[in-house]
């Protein structure tokens, strides 16, 4: 078995591997393992999704994506099928489905996600440099961000 480059780390609760939370679309994601510890492989992040916000309609070309319902309780949806989850339940949409989630609760919901590859994570941090926190997202302007990453922009957010 070839030796991997690769080294141990922890991340510690509430910490994450950027010096701060990132801000993505309305959401505070914190990065518990990047694409740059595993050579691109998968990318693991936590999210805050305040009360009945969640990420535009998007696809990814080359990442499966797969949640882990922390608290709360989202309405996700992934090629036209409505997904209702709560805390425990877990969520995968396999690359290049439409998809799309949402807070459908009165709190702040929390959820673990990883994508395979990796990748995404280093898509939101551009976005968290690009749109200023509270600003309202330009689909336009952020039409080459999403092109860098293979990424699609298919609709507005859910409502």
């Amino acid at each position: 078995m070839p030796a991997t480059t690769l080294e141990a780390f922890k991340v510690d609760p509430g910490e994450g591997r950027t010096p701060e939370p990132l801000h993505v679309f309305g959401a505070t994601l914190t990065i518990k393992v990047s694409s740059r510890d595993t050579d691109g492989a998968f990318a693991v992040f936590e999210g805050i999704t305040q009360p009945l916000t969640g990420p535009p309609l998007h696809i990814h070309h080359d990442q499966d994506e797969y949640w882990r319902v922390l608290e709360g309780t989202f309405r996700f949806v992934v090629d036209g099928r409505e997904i209702v989850a709560g805390p425990g339940a877990d969520v995968f949409a396999p690359r290049g489905s439409v998809h799309t989630f949402q807070n459908i609760g009165d709190t702040p919901g929390r959820t673990l996600a990883t994508v395979v590859p990796g990748g995404a994570d280093l898509f939101f941090e551009e976005i968290d440099r690009t749109v200023p926190r509270g600003a309202k997202p330009d689909p336009v302007a952020l039409a080459p961000l999403f092109a860098k990453y293979n990424l699609e922009l298919a609709g507005p957010p859910l409502r």
